[in-house]
């Protein structure tokens, strides 16, 4: 325990930091997270490192349990069956991401006036009706695009759990907002754990795709339940209806946005199962879901960690400057060397791991390699950016980016999964390049601070990569496990001689995820696309 925690743990009772939830505290240090400002604590970075490696070893434990399930769903499950539940499962995913845009959002970066919380509360019930009719109406016009039925099956499963996602999507911004980081991961672990669990026993046993639907249930419930007894804080429908309203017209642009992002990911998906199969989607999504298990290790905790100390940054007013390029960079630096190994060692890991019926999904397991590497930098810029009210700028490459996804998609399907994924990746590592850039300009980043990026993650990145092409031309002819151990073993000793050059660079920055910067002189800059939220004087 870091010395801020053990203050902390001395001088916060527990129903304070309850309390916190629904209050603006002068510092935000808690003894769950190890988030302070910067320049308070002397052993900031070590309470950083801490806080973060929380995040993603939860993470990382979470990741090997999907990735567990996927290779046991498509071990038993046809290549069609797997793509008949990725296209109905991706209709809840959209109900998901709206929940998580909007009210959310909104609950995390703005002052409370004493009726925050149950606005949000109220707005995601709103929204939670107002989905569950939609998808009501598409649950009826699957069998049009899908005559098989196991589409539409899937999805009328799935409606119901609407509910529980507007209520878990609450608790958890309730959660982050008293920046208690480390009960919402461990409490996630928990229900990622048990579906995981409930999933696997089910397929093992031939349940079929039920036991994916099953995983999602007992995942929502028990999170649900974990969540709700960490912050103590009972729902509440007082709200004002002009409360509400007043939280659902900010959301309007963010749920614009998520549905245009959401098209941008999953348009793909679709347009694959419509022009072609659900078993061109299930090789489609099987890929993803491969490369995702490694890139959703850094970029999930990342995206919730900056995004929390940045809305905090916003709060309290103050500028958080060129903070989520030294964030990024110590992430990035493991993130990037991960992905250049799993691709590097795909012809090998893939057939191995999922069976050899999954051997075309190879192509498209190293081109969303690539695709994830530049997506990495969503996870910071996008919070910096709904942070300063960038919604509408965001919107038009939003629109743009899905758009031409949709329109790239159709027309490479032609040619198979793989050109459709490499058709998708350009677009959308522009709309990612296009989302720093925009941020370099607001954050008033220059060449010095993108150089520091640089030096802190190419090192060990460059050493991967020659570690392995040297594996590559001098080992000799083996079996797929030894050559995959062998892989990752030389993969890992050249990320820790590139790593150690510039050691302390990179435990500084992912120090810096565990704290907030300093104080500045004055407000945030005020955006004009927007009224400002959180840059309000």
């Amino acid at each position: 325990m870091s010395i801020a925690s053990g203050a902390c743990a001395a001088t916060l009772p527990r129903s304070s930091t309850s309390r916190a939830a629904g209050s603006t505290p002068a510092a935000f240090s808690n003894c769950e997270t190890g988030v302070t400002p910067t320049g308070t604590n002397p052993t900031g970075n070590r309470a950083g490192v801490l806080s973060g490696s929380v995040g993603f070893a939860s993470r990382a434990v979470v990741q090997l349990l999907l990735f567990g399930v996927t290779i046991v769903a498509t071990r038993t499950l046809s290549i069609d069956d797997f793509g008949a539940y990725a296209i109905g499962s991706l209709f809840l995913i959209l109900a998901r991401q709206l929940f998580y845009g909007g009210p959310y959002e909104y609950l995390l970066k703005s002052q409370d006036d004493g009726n925050l919380f149950s606005a949000c509360f109220g707005a995601n019930l709103v929204q939670a009706a107002v989905l569950a009719l939609l998808l009501g109406a598409v649950w009826l016009a699957t069998p049009l695009l899908f005559p098989a039925g196991k589409v539409s099956m899937i999805l009328g499963l799935l409606v119901p759990a609407i509910l529980p996602v507007a209520a878990v999507a609450w608790y958890e911004a309730v959660l982050l907002r008293a920046m208690r980081v480390k009960r919402y991961y461990a409490s996630l672990l928990v229900g990622d754990t048990l579906g995981a669990a409930l999933a696997v026993f089910l397929l093992l046993h031939g349940w079929g795709v039920v036991a994916l639907v099953a995983q999602t249930y007992a995942r929502l419930i028990s999170v649900l339940v974990l969540l709700a007894l960490a912050t103590g804080q009972r729902p509440s429908l007082a709200a004002r209806p002009r409360a509400i309203r007043e939280v659902l017209h900010w959301s309007r642009a963010r749920h614009v946005a998520v549905l245009l992002n959401f098209t941008s990911a999953y348009g793909a998906d679709l347009v694959l199962g419509v022009a072609l199969s659900p078993a061109a989607t299930g090789l489609y999504r099987a890929s993803n879901r491969i490369v995702s298990a490694l890139s959703d290790l850094f970029a999930q905790p990342l995206q919730k960690i900056a995004q929390t100390n940045l809305s905090a940054s916003c709060v309290r007013r103050q500028d958080s400057g060129t903070a989520w390029l030294t964030m990024l960079s110590g992430v990035g630096a493991v993130a990037w060397s991960g992905l250049l190994t799993l691709a590097c060692l795909a012809p090998d890991l893939v057939p191995f791991a999922l069976g050899a019926k999954w051997a075309p999904a190879v192509p498209i397991v190293v081109v969303f390699c690539a695709v994830k590497a530049f997506a990495l930098l969503d996870a910071v810029t996008t919070s910096f950016l709904v942070c300063h009210d960038r919604q509408r700028a965001m919107l038009k490459v939003q629109a743009a980016s899905a758009v031409s996804v949709i329109g790239l998609a159709w027309f490479s399907a032609r040619w198979g999964p793989q050109a459709v994924a490499l058709a998708v990746g350009l677009t959308t590592a522009a709309m990612s390049l296009t989302y720093a850039a925009m941020v370099m300009r607001q954050s008033r980043a220059d060449r010095h601070a993108v150089r520091a990026v640089a030096w802190t993650s190419a090192p060990p990145v460059v050493a991967v990569g020659i570690g392995l092409a040297l594996f590559e031309a001098c080992a000799p002819q083996l079996a797929a496990l030894p050559r995959i151990t062998a892989g990752l073993a030389v993969a890992a000793l050249s990320f820790f001689a590139g790593a150690f050059l510039v050691r302390h660079r990179i435990l500084d920055a992912i120090g810096s995820l565990g704290h907030l910067p300093a104080p500045s002189a004055g407000p945030l800059p005020h955006p004009h696309e927007e009224p400002a939220l959180c840059a309000k004087t």
